[in-house]
């Protein structure tokens, strides 16, 4: 019985509510103690350049940054608790999020670009959802390759995401000949309307300008970076693997809604692979993939002290924190 009090505690609000005073006191103190000394990337997409993505201040990029992880925090939480994916009440997917993106400084802070993306895969994917089963999905379908596509003309890591929706709205069983073509319709309207308004120019479309993140990165700081990635990676899927068989007893709804989460996670770990270089903006798709494994593991087990596992998360979040920071100290 003693357990239960501390169960409910990291399935609440009240623990997310502690990490977000924690993730922006973290960024604040490895940004005062770096003297703001870190690289900020700006990947371009196929109509913006990352000069013209670029701010002025690293500060401002930073707080944008943060505010967006926030903003992926809140669509985690609406998009379960309108479509509930995660068969029991809880917050822990949002928390294991933040602690993820905490834990990585360079994603806290430097990857503006990956939580641009992320935004874009939630908001894209609650718009997906609600066409579950719908032979006239037409429209969301539209709505969803539009954003995509609109999120490609900013960055190009965006392109992978069409195939994964694709597969996704197979997978809702919304996609139908008509879909397809709305799909097509959608993905030339943010061109057409940014060429008819004069916002872009012919001239302006042009394969995008790419960075190699290893570049501006120390030995140690890159073996850091990539260590943090693959440890997530490996962790991602093996969690993946043991919830499978759960999963797979849930209706068919919920188990299309997880399949889709699942294709998202394989997808990326594959393009962080091939765009090796662009790494740090695929990791916020990663760590939110992870995020709600994480809570499904926690949530499914019946072990009455599983909260022993948030606190070894913990720890390691916090110790990779100060890995991060001694690198530039």
């Amino acid at each position: 019985m003693r357990c239960e009090p501390i169960t409910r505690f990291f399935n609440g609000l009240p623990f997310t509510a502690i990490l977000v005073v924690a993730l922006v006191i973290s960024a604040e103190v490895f940004f005062a103690g770096t003297s703001g000394n870190v690289q900020f990337l700006h990947y371009g997409g196929l109509c913006f350049s990352p000069d013209d993505l670029a701010f002025a201040s690293p500060h401002t990029s930073m707080l944008l940054n943060i505010a967006g992880i926030l903003a992926i925090g809140t669509l985690l939480h609406l998009l379960n608790k309108t479509f509930s994916f995660i068969r029991s009440v809880t917050a822990l997917n949002v928390s294991a999020f933040l602690m993820l993106e905490a834990g990585n400084p360079y994603l806290s802070i430097c990857s503006l670009n990956g939580s641009i993306i992320c935004i874009v895969v939630l908001a894209a994917a609650f718009i997906m959802f609600n066409a579950y089963n719908k032979r006239n999905a037409q429209r969301s379908i539209f709505s969803t390759f539009a954003l995509l596509m609109l999120g490609t003309t900013a960055h190009y890591s965006c392109l992978y995401l069409i195939p994964v929706f694709i597969l996704g709205f197979i997978q809702m069983r919304a996609m139908t000949l008509k879909g397809f073509l709305a799909m097509g319709v959608g993905l030339i309207t943010p061109l057409w309307i940014l060429l008819g308004f004069g916002i872009v120019t012919p001239d302006d479309l042009e394969l995008p300008s790419m960075h190699n993140v290893w570049g501006s990165l120390s030995s140690l700081q890159s073996w850091t970076l990539l260590s943090s990635a693959i440890a997530s990676a490996v962790i991602m899927v093996s969690l993946m693997a043991l919830n499978l068989m759960h999963i797979y007893s849930y209706k068919t709804q919920i188990r299309a809604y997880n399949g889709f989460f699942s294709i998202l996670s394989v997808a990326t770990i594959i393009m962080m692979a091939a765009d090796y270089g662009n790494i740090i903006s695929y990791m916020p798709i990663l760590n939110c993939c992870l995020a709600i494994q994480i809570a499904h593991t926690y949530t499914i087990s019946i072990h009455p002290k599983r909260f022993i596992a948030i606190f070894v998360l913990l720890a390691a979040c916090v110790a990779s924190y100060f890995l991060f920071l001694l690198n530039y100290l």
